[in-house]
């Protein structure tokens, strides 16, 4: 028998009900959205749990919005991303609520680091006064900054848009919970982050980000005050990242730009404060230097983003006396960065704040740098990572979240009533396993579990082709005879293609191909797009505005998820390789471990769902809408030839099957002519 919040929520949605009018009778009824709904509502009444698997274009933030509004309870959304928040924020909590007609108190919660900090700010600005700025436009930009941020009422970084996330103008104009002085800073009262925790514990909902619940429940252990409100109902959307996001926070993660930033601030308020009482210039200098050799450590293979296993006296890959040196070198800098900051520390607040941080950074240096040890006994998996320009971060952690989150939502202080967890990608099977397991609530008696397929037509919107003629994935010559068939794939179809990498190495390398094969003229004028030289959201407008210009964008990692490329400006999507993590992935190897020890299969249990899920969210950039018509191409003949294919294949929507070159030019050529208007370069 139906509740009576089931069946409001359903009254909302039907034809004739609210969601209906609010967009002038106009609503084309989508049963998945109202199985999602009710669910959520049942849940919600019962005081119960779910996890909901709900494909591409089921509608599922409307699907959880008007059953948590009808209900009245107070409700935590948290999102994987900003960009998310911003949008559940600005557009789809206004739209659910002017339709129902229900007002209700919402605030937007983002991290520290997402807001202006007035007091570093001011400090910035006199130091480039009495210093002398490095850079004049470093200058310039702090001073229309300040502009900005005395006039802004939320001191979001988002509403300055030219601010790239990687700015080195950021870490100027943002606090840590390391530097930020609390109720010391004369700057207290005027704090945009204190005025934004203060609006969330006052609201119905707050929307966050999965990022800042783990920063909280990680407070709430440590009996700090919590910076989130209590809720009856929490909702994760995008719930797939979650494992992955708490694993950043339940380990221990030193990396370069913490260093960089000590450094950065020694500089500043040192001579601001203890001018001449300390070589502070070369202080700086000593652990900036310090930072960069680590950074700067020969590797044999020198591959940017890779996981490097460490269970010795140092990373895969690193000479052993070298790697000694630079540990040796960062923690003399740390501890002469220390002794100089405790001598002056009540000179002031800064300094005092200062000098703690540099004491726990020189601790947890030596706490995963010194020690030659193995793998620790408790399953945890370490290793180290370096990127590009100098990046690098060391990492001990355990393989999954599951003991910390099942600890969470067993305890009654901090429990919700309704814990709701949604995404496109949460299993292969019905028990949603993938999922559970690295949440650690696999049996979870009160967690109820459903899949939602996508409305789409994906039998008849989508064709799928995996080439026989191309090299083994694992075969050299494989990136490029890929390349070479985008190239003739994409100059019959007139571009509209995005090609998605397994690893950064395949991604330079079908990039530079594509590239030569445009120069020499053996392919159309395409205009092939990298990911790396530009921002994500530059390379989209940029392929978005070229969808009768013949682009090609080949990217990696970020871009498996959450790129919305509706319409005819993606046609093709081609997938390189089957996405299994690399054999000698610490992070993975220490997942498959524990499986095995609880009697699982690590390739059965954690590699190849692993691989089915990546390539799920894949897949799913390419139908984004009714009427979207497209052609996946998976460049890997073991989707067809090893015995664990037809379990990929089982976790893709059904789709039609090419068989050849023959049929897949075919198939490009209808989706020209289907077109409204375009312009197409002929075949070469």
């Amino acid at each position: 028998m139906s509740s009576a919040l089931e069946n409001r929520v359903l009254a909302a949605f039907a034809s004739g009900g609210a969601l209906a009018r609010s967009r002038g009778g106009v609503l084309r009824e989508r049963p998945g959205q109202q199985n999602m709904a009710t669910a959520v509502a049942r849940a919600i009444e019962a005081g119960d749990d779910l996890a909901v698997e709900a494909g591409t274009g089921v509608g599922k933030t409307f699907a959880y919005l008007v059953p948590v509004l009808l209900s009245g309870r107070r409700a935590l959304l948290s999102m994987s991303t900003q960009a998310l928040q911003d949008q559940l924020f600005a557009r789809d909590i206004p739209a659910v609520v002017r339709a129902l007609g229900m007002p209700v108190r919402v605030a937007l919660l983002k991290g520290r680091s997402n807001y202006v900090c007035l007091q570093r700010v001011e400090q910035a600005l006199q130091g480039t006064a009495t210093l002398g700025p490095r850079d004049p436009a470093i200058a310039a930009a702090l001073a229309q900054v300040m502009r900005w941020a005395t006039t802004s009422r939320a001191g979001d970084l988002a509403e300055l848009p030219t601010l790239d996330e990687g700015s080195p103008l950021r870490p100027l104009i943002t606090s840590t919970r390391q530097n930020c002085l609390g109720a010391a800073c004369p700057r207290h009262v005027d704090c945009h982050v204190n005025r934004a925790r203060r609006e969330a514990l006052l609201a119905d909902w707050v929307v966050i980000n999965h990022h800042l619940f783990f920063a909280d429940q990680l407070l709430q252990e440590s009996d700090v005050a919590a910076l989130l409100p209590r809720a009856e109902v929490l909702v994760f959307d995008e719930a797939h990242q979650l494992n992955d996001t708490g694993i950043e926070f339940l380990g221990r993660v030193l990396g370069d730009a913490q260093l960089r930033d000590l450094a950065r601030d020694l500089a500043r308020h040192g001579p601001l404060w203890a001018r001449g009482q300390q070589p502070w210039a070369h202080l700086s200098l000593a652990l900036e230097q310090a930072t960069r050799v680590v950074g700067s450590l020969p590797r044999r293979d020198n591959l940017a983003g890779m996981r490097r296993r460490w269970s010795g006296a140092a990373p895969q890959g690193v000479d052993v006396v070298v790697w000694l040196r630079a540990v040796a070198m960062l923690d003399q800098a740390l501890s002469q960065a220390h002794a100089a900051l405790s001598a002056t520390a009540e000179a002031s607040a800064d300094l005092r704040g200062l000098a703690t941080r540099a004491h726990a950074l020189r601790e947890s240096w030596r706490g995963i740098a010194h020690a030659p040890q193995p793998d620790p006994p408790s399953g945890d998996a370490r290793w180290a990572e370096w990127g590009f320009r100098g990046q690098w971060r060391l990492v001990c952690a355990p393989p999954d979240s599951s003991a910390a989150f099942r600890a969470w939502m067993s305890e009654a202080r901090s429990r919700p009533r309704s814990w709701i967890f949604s995404s496109a990608t949460l299993g292969g099977d019905d028990a949603l396993s993938w999922f559970t397991r690295g949440l650690g609530i696999e049996d979870w008696p009160r967690l109820h579990r459903l899949r939602v397929p996508s409305p789409f037509d994906h039998a008849t919107q989508a064709a799928l082709y995996v080439p026989d003629h191309l090299p083994e994935a694992g075969e050299e010559a494989h990136a490029a005879a890929l390349a070479d068939a985008v190239a003739r794939w994409a100059s019959r179809l007139g571009g509209r293609t995005l090609l998605l990498t397994t690893t950064l190495r395949s991604r330079a390398r079908m990039a530079e191909r594509l590239r030569e094969l445009v120069e020499h003229g053996r392919c159309a004028p395409l205009q092939v797009l990298e990911q790396g030289r530009a921002s994500r959201r530059s390379l989209l407008a940029q392929f978005r505005e070229a969808a009768s210009g013949a682009a090609v964008l080949v990217a990696s990692a970020t871009f498996w998820e959450g790129v919305d490329l509706a319409g005819d400006v993606l046609q093709l999507l081609v997938i390189d390789k089957l996405p299994f993590p690399p054999p000698d992935d610490p992070l993975m190897r220490a997942r498959g471990e524990r499986a095995e020890a609880l009697g699982l299969s690590a390739f059965n249990d954690v590699w190849l769902p692993e691989a089915a899920m990546a390539l799920k969210q894949g897949v799913g950039r390419l139908i984004r809408s009714e009427t979207d018509r497209g052609v996946l191409v998976i460049g890997d003949r073991r989707l067809l030839t090893r015995s664990y294919g037809n379990r990929l294949l089982a976790a893709l929507p059904a789709m039609r099957r090419l068989q050849d070159e023959a049929e897949m030019g075919a198939t490009l050529d209808e989706l020209v002519l289907t077109r409204s208007s375009t312009t197409v370069h002929p075949p070469t």
